[in-house]
């Protein structure tokens, strides 16, 4: 009577290839994984730029989104701001907030550093257009720029900016 299946020597052959291959693949997903939270901030965040900007035509008054403690890279909220003093007060409800994942950063340049807003026709507040770039942790190139214009019109580009604002 003749036998099936493996032998020892076939299967730590097979599991040495499994672990070969495995090791070659790892590096790669997490690749992959990083320009995944990249382009989901990016999308988040121009997500949230447009839903305060319908927000403060919606409500008539301006909406603010705001970096968390001051800082993209932490996240950000959006909250509606009665009282025009540009700060979230206790009594103004966030109506939106994200958290950023841990290895992605986000750069406004210096109209943009810490808050947009938009006023109750959808221009942003101060008549200053800005860009925020979203970057790799410890990597120089950014993949994603989000434009705002003075309009309140908000861009997610992939391509063709014109410095690199994350070096």
């Amino acid at each position: 009577m003749k036998q099936q299946g493996l032998t020892l020597i076939e299967l730590l052959t097979g599991l040495v290839i499994v672990g070969i291959a495995a090791s070659l693949a790892i590096p790669a997903f997490g690749q992959l994984i990083d320009a995944q939270r990249r382009q989901d901030t990016a999308q988040q965040l121009a997500s949230g730029l447009r839903l305060a900007r319908a927000e403060a035509i919606l409500r008539g008054q301006p909406v603010m989104v705001q970096a968390q403690d001051g800082d993209w890279s932490r996240g950000w909220n959006v909250f509606a701001d009665p009282n025009r003093n540009q700060v979230r007060d206790e009594d103004e409800p966030a109506l939106s907030e994200f958290v950023t994942p841990r290895n992605v950063r986000v750069i406004g340049n210096s109209k943009v550093a810490v808050r947009i807003g938009f006023d109750n026709t959808g221009r942003l507040l101060n008549n200053a257009n800005g860009t925020l770039a979203v970057c790799l942790k410890d990597v120089p190139a950014s993949h994603y720029q989000l434009a705002v214009a003075v309009t309140g019109r908000v861009t997610l580009r992939t391509e063709g900016f014109g410095s690199e604002p994350c070096a």
